[in-house]
């Protein structure tokens, strides 16, 4: 079954998936004259303009705040793929693999932009939000919307929640010796009280997220500059596995350049998410309407996920020098212990609950946003499943619900991404 599912995977997210993802972020990006290389104007709008909020009168406006929008996206984000995922990438593609997620950033910044403005543009009052709307309402098909939301709420349940929650308890039972079932009772018990209203979901996130990104950031930094003479070095690892001389896997050149770009395009797609619509509940339940502002969060999300966190990961793996082996947490531990000692194995243990707890809850308002679409009076039904879910994930051996998410993770692409490129064709959907 294991090896079935993996071939399923293989070939979604092969090369169909990938050029159309990377295909269709080389077209919006030449068609709206790469929005993403206005990083000021990014800022500007996004970051910078909360500075002149006026809070009082945003709150009585009611819904979630634009950070609350972003903070919630990113959480569902930035899991454990911004981790361990990377060290996997590095251990199969090599360092190239890390050039190749940043080509993928950058042209899936333009995915999210258009997704993110469409969702909102199309969103509507009467609870609903999502990529499913813009399948209705733009592309007049109700069919693909629906299929775009079962595969949504199954990837909820799967990669969201029973990995997230499988991750945080093993490395509570690895570093601290806390007993799977114990975990899972705590997690399904936090989860329970959070996502009994969206707005305590929102404020949580808004404070869980800033704190694990600079936890982490800060982290890896504290290890990087202990390595800094090995810095250039590594830099020069990626662009040269990227495009010319590094063998991976026993085979040339060619064959290297191949591996690395086909699985760092695969790995940032996969962790930003740019272009499967996941994220578009989120941001069209932002109480502003401003599409374009909404967008610009959207990129700025992309970039944190991918170009900031990831990137941090794959440096300090490689210049720590330890040896990559199968890129797994062992590896990735042992990398983080070189900078901080034996704080290094707590660091990485408080990181893994951090960032998959965060996705726990921020897949919760996309999948019940997905559900809401199909049984619009049954939410309270999604909740429930949803906490079963988490302490199933915690006590449970997850590797064929990773091959399954895998799956319905790769299968949203395909209707989100036919939606947005024939959407993209109006002359309404335009960056800033």
């Amino acid at each position: 079954m294991e090896l079935i599912l993996e071939k399923i995977s293989g070939v979604i997210w092969g090369y169909p998936v990938l050029i159309l993802m990377l295909g269709g972020g080389i077209y919006l990006s030449f068609r709206m004259g790469f929005p993403q290389i206005h990083f000021i104007k990014i800022l500007r709008s996004t970051f910078f303009a909360l500075l002149k909020k006026d809070k009082k009168s945003d709150n009585e406006q009611g819904g979630i705040s634009q950070f609350q929008s972003f903070a919630t996206s990113l959480a569902a984000t930035a899991g454990t793929g911004s981790i361990v995922g990377v060290g996997t990438a590095i251990a199969i593609g090599g360092a190239g693999a890390v050039f190749w997620m940043w080509v993928s950033a950058f042209f899936g910044m333009a995915l999210s932009y258009t997704e993110n403005f469409l969702g909102v543009k199309y969103s509507q009052k009467s609870g609903f939000s999502g990529a499913m709307l813009y399948m209705e309402k733009g592309l007049d098909s109700k069919w693909l919307a629906i299929l775009f939301a079962v595969f949504c709420t199954l990837a909820s349940l799967g990669m969201g929640n029973m990995a997230q929650s499988n991750a945080i308890s093993v490395s509570c039972k690895e570093t601290f010796s806390i007993p799977l079932p114990v975990s899972g009772v705590i997690i399904a018990f936090l989860i329970a009280i959070i996502i009994s209203g969206k707005d305590r979901l929102a404020k949580c996130t808004e404070k869980l997220v800033p704190f694990m990104a600079l936890f982490y950031i800060i982290g890896s930094l504290v290890v990087i500059i202990t390595h800094r003479s090995e810095l250039l070095d590594a830099f020069y690892k990626i662009f040269d596995s990227a495009f010319c001389t590094e063998s991976v896997a026993g085979g040339g050149a060619g064959f290297a350049i191949k591996q690395a770009c086909i699985v760092g395009l695969k790995r940032g797609a996969f962790s930003n998410e740019a272009g499967l619509g996941s994220t578009v509940a989120v941001h069209a339940s932002c109480r502003s309407k401003n599409a374009k502002t909404l967008g610009n969060w959207g990129m700025a999300e992309v970039f944190v996920d991918t170009i900031i966190l990831c990137t941090v990961t794959a440096l300090v793996i490689l210049v720590s020098g330890v040896e990559i082996g199968d890129g797994g947490p062992e590896m990735i531990c042992a990398a983080f212990s070189t900078g901080l000692g034996e704080f290094g194995s707590v660091f990485m243990a408080v990181s893994m609950i951090l960032f998959a707890f965060a996705t726990i809850t921020g897949w919760f308002f996309i999948g019940q946003s997905a559900w809401s679409y199909i049984f619009p009076e049954k939410c309270m039904i999604y909740k429930l499943i949803f906490t079963i879910c988490v302490f199933i994930g915690s006590v449970s051996s997850l590797s064929v619900v990773w091959s399954i998410s895998d799956i319905f993770n790769g299968l949203m692409a395909l209707p989100n991404l036919t939606a947005i490129l024939l959407l993209s064709t109006n002359k309404s959907v335009k960056a800033d």
